[in-house]
């Protein structure tokens, strides 16, 4: 727009306004023109008729009343099963499709399929946990595994005693062992602010480095702990209406007492004017 705006300010003024005058005079001559001669009017009978298109025909009623014609309905026929017709017309193949819709329900409902007529749990599977393939089986049943051992930190007493931290992975908590204390039957020799010198269970020194791990001897893992009680809950004694009455004068007795000793103990109010 400002280019155009540039250009129009370089224009020469009377040259432009000439034009604009001409252009307006000859549009104006030109409506006069067509409002002066108007067109020829249309005559009856003359002429031909331009064709109409004709409008497309909405199919859907074909479409539904096709649908409904029974040479247009085709069920679809599995190989691998016998046909309605078979069914109801053959009394082996009916015979035997009852058998299998019966099982099929017995099966889905969880009714019947177990042994001695019992009901089977369809959810029997979910429940049973299956042992890990080449997992060891303490004598109580449980599985065993395998606890590490954790250098984790260094402290000095003020006495002189060295003492290490260590973490163990089965009871998933930290202590300090002083020198010659045993973790898990290994002895620990002696620590540094780097280093731990351990006696292992078969008599071996091994030296681990702080923050570094030690696999011990498989054990077998500790039972789960067992499931916390709720508190029983002690029943209150209900007040007698006697009792009640009672407790509240009390109450009130002692309320009315720290009021009256409260208020002795103010400080008079001095009221006397200067």
């Amino acid at each position: 727009m400002n280019y155009i705006w540039k250009i129009i300010m370089h224009l020469n003024a009377k040259v432009f306004c000439l034009l604009m005058f001409f252009t307006c005079v000859g549009v104006s001559l030109y409506c006069g023109f067509k409002i002066s001669v108007p067109p020829e009017p249309l005559k009856d009978g003359t002429g031909k008729t331009p064709e109409l298109i004709e409008p497309p025909e909405i199919t859907l009623m074909d479409f539904v009343s096709n649908q409904l014609v029974s040479t247009s309905l085709i069920v679809p026929v599995d190989p691998f099963r016998p046909t309605i017709e078979a069914i109801f017309t053959n009394a082996a193949e009916r015979a035997a499709f009852i058998a299998a819709l019966k099982k099929a329900k017995e099966e889905a409902t969880g009714v019947g399929g177990g042994k001695d007529g019992k009901k089977a749990d369809p959810f029997a599977h979910l429940r049973k946990k299956e042992k890990v393939p080449g997992q060891e089986v303490g004598p109580s049943g449980r599985p065993m595994i395998t606890p590490n051992l954790t250098y984790t930190g260094y402290f000095k007493r003020p006495d002189g005693t060295e003492v290490a931290v260590f973490h163990d992975s089965v009871d998933k908590t930290s202590q300090f062992y002083d020198q010659g204390n045993k973790v898990r039957g290994v002895d620990i020799i002696g620590a540094d602010l780097k280093n731990a010198s351990l006696r292992m269970d078969d008599g071996s020194t091994r030296e681990i480095k702080i923050g570094d791990s030690v696999q011990l001897a498989p054990i077998e893992a500790p039972p789960p702990p067992p499931p916390e009680k709720p508190a029983a809950k002690v029943p209150g004694k209900k007040m007698t209406p006697a009792q009640r009455e009672a407790f509240i004068a009390k109450r009130k007795a002692e309320a009315a007492a720290i009021i009256k000793k409260k208020n002795a103990n103010a400080k008079p109010a001095n009221n006397k004017k200067r």
